[in-house]
């Protein structure tokens, strides 16, 4: 039964370069939720995740809600809201704090997060999550989970992600003009991790490629534990883009060649396919589609190579036996999964939501990752802490949390 200070719905939505998706969910206890409304529109108002336009942003949510609210039946009060964006940037700090009373309490595992988090950043960012990777005990013992240990010194190595606080601040205020509280912020590819990775695969180690429509978003996990993370802005629109610039065509018509008939690997090749496009001109040309894959695969190479740079140059290739999981809508191109094993070497698999509980079919889908794994999230969060409370400027609530957030992980 769902105790009294628990709310009986929980909303994400999932503020894309390309598009908005908004999922209603109605939780049936502490660990499963129905979903109960959907909401999805194109997406105008951003540019390699961060909110270029408001005006266009603020109407594609409002469409995106709307459509959610008809289908749930019931209106949108608050959401947890994903963030990505070239703004977003992380790194690992160590902190250390004496234990007063030996035995240690959650308020030893705060303050320590909290020494870690005491980091020099630029003016314009903000810390957004404080993630413990792993603690110490007394300089000898390393523990995960130290709570109601005994020792007299504890120390952590943690994991931080910074963002630019206009950023966030922008997220926050395109909500609040729909009338939707933010709830909580998450940022993406944790959110995709937490829809598509098993335990095990965190625990053991795997690294997860989140490929969306501005961005690239790379988490990777070991031991339970988030180990790296990475921002890349070069994802699906640049596709997009290539298609259009090397068929001389609109991005509309570029995106549904690249929809209907996109490959970045010769295993998926047609030789004797030819494709019907229009030019700018509203002439009719037709390409093979050979000269598809000639345009979309050096791209793929581009994107798969930059992020195995990224765990090359971090030394982290002995963290992920478990392989690359791909997930996100810049996924399911015909090929991403035979390219990304011939660039890694590692076990590839194309993420979908896992399930625990049902789910509609159509939502079974890389592109819904992100939103899915907001609500498992927000799920989990309410499961901790409880409901998330009302304040009279939610906006300047998350963001004061935001300038000490430590994740509540117990």
């Amino acid at each position: 039964m769902i105790g009294s200070n628990r709310r009986p719905y929980i909303t994400s939505i999932d503020i894309g370069t390309t598009k908005i998706c908004v999922l209603i969910a109605r939780v049936l206890d502490q660990t499963q939720v129905e979903i109960v409304g959907v909401g999805k529109t194109v997406s105008e108002g951003l540019a390699k995740g961060v909110v270029v336009d408001i005006a266009k942003t603020v109407y594609a949510i409002g469409q995106a809600v709307k459509e959610a609210e008809i289908m749930a039946g019931i209106p949108i009060e608050s959401a947890v809201i994903g963030i990505s964006g070239g703004h977003i940037s992380s790194q690992n700090s160590h902190g250390i704090v004496p234990i007063k009373k030996q035995e240690i309490k959650v308020q030893d595992i705060e303050n320590v997060l909290a020494a870690a988090s005491a980091i020099p950043m630029l003016q314009d960012q903000k810390i957004l999550h404080v993630l413990p990777q792993y603690f110490i005990l007394d300089g000898r013992e390393v523990v995960y989970d130290p709570l109601g240990m005994y020792g007299i010194r504890l120390e952590v190595e943690a994991h931080i992600i910074l963002g630019a606080i206009a950023s966030v601040q922008n997220l926050i205020n395109c909500c609040e003009k729909t009338n939707i509280r933010v709830d909580d912020i998450i940022l993406e590819q944790l959110a995709s991790a937490e829809a598509v990775l098993t335990d095990d695969e965190r625990k053991l180690g795997t690294a997860i490629l989140d490929i969306g429509g501005g961005t690239a978003d790379l988490a990777l996990y070991h031991q339970g534990s988030i180990r790296h993370t990475m921002v890349l802005p070069i994802a699906g629109n640049h596709f997009t883009n290539d298609l259009a610039i090397g068929l001389c065509t609109s991005t509309k018509e570029a995106e549904r060649v690249k929809k209907q008939f996109g490959i970045v690997h010769e295993a998926y090749l047609d030789k004797q396919l030819f494709i019907e496009c229009k030019t700018m001109q509203e002439a009719q040309k037709i390409v093979p589609q050979q000269l598809v894959l000639d345009i979309l695969k050096p791209r793929a190479v581009e994107i798969l190579s930059l992020i195995k740079k990224e765990i090359v140059s971090k030394k982290l290739q002995g963290y992920m036996p478990m392989g690359l999981v791909l997930t996100g809508g810049g996924s399911l191109l015909c090929g991403m999964e035979e390219v990304a094993q011939e660039l890694f070497a590692v076990p590839i698999r194309i993420g979908k939501p896992h399930i625990s509980f049902d789910l509609p079919q159509t939502l079974q889908n890389p592109i819904y990752a992100t939103g899915y794994g907001m609500l498992l999230h927000a799920l989990k969060k309410d499961a901790r802490s409880g409901t998330v409370k009302t304040t009279l400027n939610q906006a300047s609530h998350v963001l004061e949390r935001m300038k000490s957030w430590i994740i509540d992980l117990f």
